[in-house]
């Protein structure tokens, strides 16, 4: 072996991890807080909307599992690292359920999920250390 082959070879070891972790935190971040939506009718858990490069308008859609939105998480999340992913929702009292006005979510959704997901990554990344 030789020492351009133990650097190719943490290399790859690397990327793999990075691709691994940055997927499972988007994963679980958007289905996060798609799920700690308030629901009334589902509009707002249906507004939430995953896309890649640039945020998207919201869809008109009554989800009120949440299970179309998630669904569009896991299908348009990349693979790997290296892209930007956005879940956004621009109905006009997003941020009045993000501040706390539900009593189904009085603290919100984004906030804790982001605090939930990065204790997940804190560990992924102590398990996959390269």
């Amino acid at each position: 072996m030789s020492f351009s082959d133990d650097i190719r070879r943490f290399n790859e070891k690397a990327v793999s991890a990075h691709n691994k972790i940055t997927r499972l935190a988007t994963l679980e971040l958007f289905r996060g807080v798609i799920l700690a939506t308030p629901v009334d009718k589902g509009r707002a858990r249906g507004g939430w909307t995953t896309s890649v490069s640039a945020p998207a308008a919201s869809p008109e859609r009554l989800d009120p599992s949440g299970g179309s939105a998630v669904s569009e998480v896991v299908e348009k999340t990349p693979e790997g690292a290296g892209q930007v992913t956005y879940l956004s929702n621009d109905l006009p009292y997003i941020m009045a359920l993000e501040e706390g006005s539900s009593k189904q979510a009085p603290e919100g959704m984004v906030k804790r999920n982001m605090d939930r997901v990065q204790r997940m990554v804190d560990a992924a990344i102590r398990k996959n250390r390269v």
